[in-house]
């Protein structure tokens, strides 16, 4: 990945133009892209213009800046990084078990040289993350809007494609979203002070079913479900389990001694009605019963 401390776009070559020229056309390099400036403040490019192939559909810009000549009388000189370069954007994604940790991993590059040069971007990455993250903003308002949830198929769907800051002459796309643990995050979705809302999509039903059916089955199964999202606090848990025995296996009471005390806060009338009843559902059911009233 780039780091911006040391790597720059492009920078202005101490060599006479010409030399320059030779020296690309003859590398055959696609590395880096050559951009030409003369007296009159025209720009002329040598070199790749567009996207990387293997970054979807191939789309060149189009070619209104002319190719440089090697007798042409050029003020300057500069060679412009014309390779992909790899970075990631940590976010936080809300869903049904809170806020999930992700990492987007994002592929740049420069898609007209002359841009870069002219807006002197000496550094894409700062430039590609402000994009994304006002674009990561926008779309969650817009799924939130809509009533949808905003997840990594979300993501992939909208940012997979190159998407062009035409400002600056640099292009992105989002290759992958995978899980992360720690580290400085972007919350999409959500105040910082707010809960987490339920992301109503189809690919969250699974989800929302699984959390249902362990709610139902009470602590013991939060407690497993827990247990599996953080295997590193097994002695945590086991430490729960331990002071929280009454909620993990309820104690069961004598339903005799229960009945002895309910009868207790009768009257003696109420008991008498009782005893009737019982003696009589005892006697129709086949067993000798005392000839008085218990």
């Amino acid at each position: 990945m780039s780091d911006e401390s040391t790597e720059r776009l492009y920078f202005r070559t101490a060599r006479p133009p010409w030399r320059e020229i030779l020296s690309h056309r003859w590398s055959g390099t696609r590395d880096w892209s050559l951009v030409l400036k003369d007296a009159a403040g025209d720009y002329f490019v040598l070199g790749r213009r567009g996207d990387p192939e293997d970054a979807g559909a191939y789309a060149p810009v189009p070619g209104e800046v002319a190719p440089p000549g090697v007798g042409g009388r050029y003020t300057d000189v500069f060679r412009v990084d014309a390779t992909e370069h790899v970075d990631t954007r940590a976010i936080g994604l809300p869903t049904v078990y809170g806020t999930e940790s992700v990492v987007l991993w994002v592929s740049w590059w420069v898609h007209d040289p002359v841009r870069v040069v002219h807006t002197k971007t000496v550094h894409g990455w700062h430039v590609i993350r402000t994009h994304l993250t006002g674009a990561l903003r926008h779309l969650a308002e817009a799924q939130t809007v809509a009533g949808n949830g905003l997840g990594a198929p979300e993501i992939l769907q909208h940012f997979g494609a190159p998407q062009r800051v035409e400002a600056t002459g640099l292009s992105y796309r989002v290759f992958d979203v995978r899980l992360r643990e720690t580290g400085e995050e972007l919350l999409l979705g959500q105040e910082e002070s707010q809960g987490v809302r339920y992301s109503w999509t189809a690919s969250r039903r699974g989800e929302y079913e699984f959390c249902l059916q362990a709610l139902h089955a009470g602590p013991v199964s939060l407690a497993a479900l827990w247990l599996l999202r953080h295997p590193d606090q097994v002695r945590q848990v086991l430490d729960w389990a331990v002071d929280h025995r009454d909620l993990l296996s309820p104690p069961h009471t004598d339903w005799q001694e229960e009945l002895a005390s309910l009868l207790g806060t009768l009257t003696d009338q109420e008991r008498k009605e009782i005893s009737c009843l019982l003696r009589d559902r005892i006697s129709a059911l086949g067993h000798q019963v005392p000839g008085g009233v218990i």
